[in-house]
């Protein structure tokens, strides 16, 4: 019961922060669309792009999104691949003079962790699981 509690504060937490985010960051970038439809879910209003552009490479969506915005948060999963896109992807922004947010990813991170779910599309549906 205890642990169910803590689940939801921690979930209730984490939709607080993903409606917080427009105020703090120009865009959220994420892996996919499905990471997209989970933030929406959430209520997340920011300004979201995904990754997964077809015919984009890297560098590419890189200056694509540096030559529009100028605070980012990467907001890739928590798994080593998502761990090592948002290493790779913040320093292609700073490099770019794109301020990369650390502190959301971590504070988000956290909360994740506490409910049990690493990965953003899985999100979605995650209300319905901790009730």
């Amino acid at each position: 019961m205890k642990n169910t509690h803590l689940r939801k504060d921690a979930l209730e937490r984490l939709i607080m922060l993903l409606q917080e985010l427009k105020d703090y960051v120009d865009v959220v970038i994420v892996e996919g669309l499905r990471d997209v439809h989970s933030l929406r879910v959430l209520g997340c209003d920011a300004h979201i792009e995904a990754l997964s552009h077809v015919g984009v490479n890297d560098f590419d969506f890189a200056e694509q999104i540096s030559s529009k915005y100028n605070h980012v948060l990467i907001l890739t999963d928590f798994d080593e691949e998502g761990q090592n896109l948002n290493q790779k992807f913040s320093s292609l922004f700073e490099r770019k003079g794109v301020v990369v947010e650390t502190g959301f990813r971590r504070r988000i991170a956290r909360h994740m962790a506490m409910i049990g779910v690493y990965v953003i599309e899985s999100l979605d549906n995650i209300q319905d699981k901790i009730e």
